[in-house]
């Protein structure tokens, strides 16, 4: 089920819709198995994912230099929340924007035989309504090394990431392991009903077959989204 957590960013959100892109194979799994994938921090292509930064991590030593703290203190701090971001939280993500986004598309959802799921918070929230683990729902905050502001909080180093990666406009969805489980992915049950409102064809999925495809998944599993097909006309994707 969803849980609303009091350290998590949602107000910017809840009127902006969410979109999810992939290739084919990933919507086939997703509506075969009325589930999302969820994988692992460490998994996620950005080695500095789930990682205090480094301007961050001097500051608070150099802090606790002044105050006569232990030195030992802040890497003990900085292993333990490192090591529970990257190896007890599972991850989804997707991209909070009014239009679809062609950088999106190009880098998640290629040959023309792309899917955009979009949705919205409150689909997104409900969808988790039987589903058997808590998620958790935030806005990712952008951190500038020339700027370096770092608001800790129980979920900081996995909602924070480098201001580089700023155009993704990222909400990530968490789950949180057991003490007893040692998992790479996860896939969490959904009511795709409740979750998906639109599915969105790429750029040229006309020429390949897909709208075909998706009709028929439509129909087989009794799902009410719309199709559309996107408004990017580019020879680049």
């Amino acid at each position: 089920m969803y849980i609303n957590h009091k350290d998590l960013k949602i107000d910017d959100i809840k009127e902006i819709p969410l979109w999810r892109y992939m290739d084919l194979w990933k919507f086939l799994e997703i509506v075969n198995t009325s589930s999302l994938f969820f994988p692992s921090v460490d998994l996620l292509g950005d080695q500095f994912e789930g990682k205090i930064p480094d301007k961050v991590y001097l500051s608070m030593k150099e802090h606790d230099k002044r105050n006569g703290r232990e030195d030992s203190f802040v890497d003990v701090f900085k292993n333990f929340m490192e090591d529970y971001s990257r190896n007890k939280t599972l991850t989804l993500s997707w991209n909070a924007a009014e239009n679809e986004s062609f950088a999106l598309w190009k880098m998640y959802a290629k040959d023309r035989l792309g899917i955009a799921i979009k949705t919205d918070f409150e689909r997104l929230k409900n969808c988790f309504r039987s589903t058997d683990e808590e998620i958790y729902i935030g806005e990712v905050s952008y951190f500038d090394d020339n700027n370096p502001e770092y608001n800790f909080g129980q979920f900081s180093t996995l909602l924070t990431k480098h201001i580089y990666y700023n155009y993704e406009k990222e909400v990530r969805c968490l789950t949180r392991m057991e003490d007893d489980e040692n998992l790479r992915f996860k896939n969490v049950k959904v009511d795709l009903n409740e979750l998906i409102d639109e599915v969105y064809l790429s750029p040229f999925a006309y020429k390949s077959g897909l709208l075909e495809i998706i009709e028929f998944l439509k129909e087989k599993h009794k799902l009410k989204f719309e199709i559309k097909m996107s408004g990017i006309n580019d020879s680049w994707l």
